[in-house]
């Protein structure tokens, strides 16, 4: 820990670990909350090209969407995933009610791919 610094920790606590850039990893998640408080498990992005079995603990759900992108951020081809796992949790489909999904920051919504499924599966973005 650098010094001058004061950390306040709980009486059990031994050791303090100060990370540094170097050794840290970054992630993406694409997280959604219903008007309701509703939300559904979340995408995680981890930069990279596979996906590592011990980067995880035994608290995953398995109901997480863990995929990889080599920037580590979105992409039109994740945005896909992410509709897929959107319309699953959230009962959509042709024959269903229609929702509005509103898209903060992101254009990738935009491409037609992704306007035609949401269409498709009655949904509405804005």
């Amino acid at each position: 820990m650098p010094s001058g610094e004061e950390v306040v920790v709980p009486i059990g606590i031994k050791k303090i670990y100060t990370g540094i850039p170097e050794n840290r990893m970054s992630l993406t998640i694409i997280k959604y909350i219903s008007a309701d408080g509703k939300a559904i498990p979340p995408v995680v992005i981890i930069p990279g090209i596979i996906i590592m079995v011990s980067w995880f603990y035994k608290n995953i759900t398995g109901h997480e969407v863990i995929i990889v992108s080599p920037t580590g951020y979105t992409n039109e081809g994740i945005y896909m995933v992410w509709l897929d796992h959107f319309i699953k949790h959230n009962n959509c489909g042709p024959n269903k009610k229609w929702h509005i999904l509103l898209i903060n920051k992101a254009t990738y919504y935009q491409a037609d791919d992704f306007i035609l499924k949401a269409t498709f599966n009655k949904i509405r973005i804005v």
